[in-house]
């Protein structure tokens, strides 16, 4: 018997599609549907962007949005950083309140894919660290019968270097896994 689900996402086309599949069999079990979000602290502006809703942002975010990386490798270069000292692009992180208005986007769309299966438990998450690991500990310690994941996120380039979420999840889950395409 299917009594708790656990769905993780980051905002992506194969999450979201992943969202519908757990809520949707939630619903039809009448399971509780555990929803994850793990914050996109590694993530470049254009990836931001790809997944915030911008008029659902503040100006000042919205504005955040747009200029914090430039304005990070504009302070890197004025203090002699950079492609002189054979550094190149630095990696400009996301300032917290940005990643945390994303985030709190992120998990209104989960609930609301959840909500129109008709999903009636729902438990809604936000946990930092490696995804992969946090989808195992988080489904370990609530029991989990099934997780159901996109098989990409948005991170293709880090996954295909060191193995995607939903690999590394699938091989070590105690539970059975679905992985979305």
């Amino acid at each position: 018997m299917i009594r708790t689900i656990f769905a993780a996402t980051d905002g992506s086309d194969h999450a979201n599609k992943a969202l519908k599949l757990a809520s949707d069999l939630a619903a039809k079990y009448r399971a509780r549907l555990i929803l994850l979000h793990v914050p996109l602290f590694n993530a470049s502006s254009e990836t931001l962007k790809a997944v915030a809703t911008r008029s659902r942002l503040s100006k000042s975010l919205r504005d955040l949005l747009d200029t914090y990386e430039a304005d990070f490798q504009l302070k890197v270069a004025s203090a002699g950083i950079g492609a002189g000292a054979g550094l190149g692009f630095a990696f400009a992180p996301p300032p917290r309140e940005l990643i945390d208005a994303i985030s709190g986007q992120i998990m209104t769309r989960a609930e609301k894919i959840a909500a129109k299966a008709g999903v009636k438990k729902v438990t809604p998450l936000v946990a930092e660290g490696d995804p992969a690991d946090v989808i195992l500990n988080l489904a370990a310690s609530h029991k989990v019968d099934m997780i159901v994941l996109g098989s990409r996120g948005l991170s293709d380039f880090k996954g295909l270097l060191v193995g995607s979420v939903s690999h590394k999840v699938g091989a070590q889950a105690d539970c059975s896994c679905i992985t979305v395409k």
